[in-house]
């Protein structure tokens, strides 16, 4: 192929405008047209041109109705985004794409999406690359936005190879996950449906979709049988967009989100300096959460109070006693006397996602809580973890 950047932007130009004409118009252009672009064409880069337009035929399945973009349009646009909001410094290094097409009628959400998903005030750079990589994976995946590495094709090879590269995690495309108000739930009722227990120990809330289908979340110790046990967040599509189960989010995602904005997650419960040992609570720890419970029960998340359920212990389906100090007076009673086998794990799950309640509060607060929830969405498709763009390959 080419031998220096000169060569190769008209090379590559010359791959934009035979690929152009052949799609969207069903001809090959002239030749005078391809020497005005590239004046080294011959009948070698003719026939090196047809294979690569074949193999992006087939990709797309022959449909039509693209923008083709190299030195202007939208490729210049991802690359200064990727270059200011993202960190990129050598555009290659990051995705080799040597063309773009992007749908004609789609142009304007592609390009407004991609902004809006990489200017998230506080997040990390290498944050919004993620994010940026993602949404460009289930574009591509869609077809209305296809970046383009144009590799040397064999003389003997009859018909050039095409395969995607860098597109981890799947579903459909996503540009608008918020929170659904009204869904944070994080239920306070010891021994209501079974004696010693939380009903469960998560934070729950659901996120609305644009498909008008919702995704449920929760935080919680995923194995209840470990009296301190690290908590995860989770997700899994309901309604319209009901499926597999997203997953578990990532910490990077949650990391580089919470540290973007001046939070940091809370500890495991293994870890965190205020849930001691079973038996081994103080009344300095106790007052800690007594503490947080009045500083977060009045508070409103997307303008909706958050559900605590009846803060109150229950005992073979009667009131025992109401508050939260009761509540944590029996809980540190019932899993000192191991009363079930998840009453700890339970009981110490609950009190980490008081705090994750916390951050909700206060991501809103920061006028973050839509930004919080893509995270959250991307995170859970495990693709904060590449940092290198998706693109189709022709060889």
């Amino acid at each position: 192929m080419a031998t220096n950047a000169t060569e190769t932007a008209k090379q590559e130009n010359g791959s934009r405008v035979f690929i152009q004409s052949v799609i969207e118009t069903g001809q090959e252009p002239s030749d005078k047209d391809m020497f005005n672009v590239y004046d080294g064409y011959n009948l070698q880069w003719k026939l090196t041109y047809r294979k690569q337009v074949d193999a992006v035929k087939d990709y797309i399945n022959g449909q039509k109705g693209y923008e083709y973009s190299r030195d202007t349009g939208i490729m210049p646009y991802i690359e200064g985004i990727a270059k200011k909001e993202c960190g990129v410094s050598v555009k290659d290094r990051w995705n080799p794409m040597d063309i773009v097409l992007v749908k004609k009628n789609m142009q304007k959400v592609v390009e407004g999406t991609i902004k809006e998903l990489t200017n998230i005030g506080g997040m990390s750079k290498d944050a919004k690359l993620e994010i940026l990589n993602a949404y460009m994976r289930e574009a591509l995946k869609e077809k209305v936005l296809i970046g383009i590495s144009l590799k040397a094709i064999a003389a003997k090879k009859k018909v050039a190879s095409a395969e995607t590269a860098n597109m981890a995690g799947k579903g459909n495309a996503r540009t608008t996950i918020d929170y659904d108000p009204g869904s944070l739930k994080c239920d306070l009722t010891l021994g209501k449906k079974a004696n010693y227990l939380f009903d469960t120990g998560e934070l729950g809330f659901d996120l609305k979709t644009e498909t008008g289908g919702s995704i449920h979340g929760q935080a919680r110790n995923f194995q209840y049988s470990q009296a301190r046990n690290v908590i995860q967040t989770d997700l899994t599509p309901k309604g319209k967009d009901a499926g597999a189960k997203l997953g578990k989010v990532s910490s990077i995602a949650l990391d580089g989100f919470l540290k973007g904005i001046g939070l940091e997650r809370p500890p495991s419960a293994s870890k965190h300096s205020k849930i001691p040992a079973v038996g081994k609570w103080t009344q300095h720890d106790v007052n800690y959460w007594v503490d947080l419970y009045d500083d977060i029960k009045n508070a409103k998340v997307g303008g909706s109070s958050i559900d605590f359920g009846e803060v109150a212990v229950y005992y073979d389906t009667g009131v025992v006693e109401k508050g939260f100090p009761a509540v944590m007076k029996w809980a540190i009673d019932w899993e000192k006397n191991n009363m079930d086998r998840s009453t700890a794990g339970r009981f110490s799950s609950k009190l980490i996602a008081m705090e994750w309640a916390k951050i909700w509060i206060e991501v809103d607060k920061k006028g973050k809580l839509r930004e919080w929830c893509t995270a959250l969405y991307y995170g859970a498709k495990k693709e904060f973890s590449s940092k290198n763009g998706p693109f189709l390959k022709i060889y």
